[in-house]
């Protein structure tokens, strides 16, 4: 007598070359259904795609060559991992980038769990931020970052780039719309005018004017003066 799996029990494995209907690997990213209760729609393409699908429950895993597209975001890495509703939990790992054109920053990482639902990323091991909007690079171990928020937190060898400058400390909290930054742990600025050290560093708009409080110390460089001719 033959046995019938319940109707709500789907389990998917393909490969490249066996792919079913919604599953198939195209050039172009391939679309599950469409999300509910206003969350951004998500698109994916990869090599090769391994999904579950239960009552209450979805997880897809997508390897090689993968690219996830939702909202203004594209990230591209090894290995990603979709679950919860509507897919709202993004899983990352191996070579992750992170581009937003519209908003105007892109990452690198090595790995990086995004909440579609919140618009919020955390991103591990060796990132690198480029916020091209204000010109500005973040390179750290660990970062996180709200997209609706606009806040960027940087944790564990931190170094922010700016133009002429660059600062060094172990956690800086980074507001994009109004370039306010602030540095904490053993922090060290350098500039063209020398190096400056505090405990925290502060700085609003273009960072022309650094703040710097607890044990303050600093090494000024005088401009050489042109010998007239």
């Amino acid at each position: 007598m033959k046995t019938r799996a319940p109707l709500w029990l789907l389990v998917i494995a393909v490969t490249v070359g066996a792919l079913p209907a919604g599953f198939a690997q195209t050039t172009s990213p391939v679309a599950p259904a469409q999300p509910t209760g206003g969350k951004k729609p998500i698109s994916f393409s990869a090599r090769s795609v391994q999904g579950v699908l239960a009552k209450d429950k979805q997880d897809t895993i997508l390897t090689g060559s993968v690219k996830i597209i939702t909202g203004s975001l594209i990230i591209t890495a090894d290995r990603v991992e979709l679950s919860g509703e509507d897919y709202v939990n993004v899983a990352c790992s191996g070579n992750v980038t992170v581009n937003d054109t519209e908003k105007g920053f892109s990452l690198v990482a090595e790995k990086l769990n995004y909440q579609r639902d919140t618009e919020i990323g955390v991103a591990q091991g060796k990132v690198a931020v480029n916020d091209t909007k204000n010109n500005t690079i973040i390179d750290a171990e660990w970062v996180r970052f709200d997209q609706q928020q606009s806040i960027f937190e940087a944790a564990v060898s931190v170094l922010v780039l700016k133009e002429d400058m660059s600062i060094r400390a172990e956690y800086a909290h980074y507001n994009r719309d109004t370039e306010e930054i602030k540095l904490h742990g053993g922090a060290i600025a350098v500039t063209e005018e020398g190096t400056l050290k505090g405990d925290v560093i502060s700085a609003i708009s273009d960072w022309s004017n650094l703040q710097i409080s607890g044990e303050v110390s600093g090494d000024i460089t005088p401009k050489e003066k042109s010998t007239p001719q």
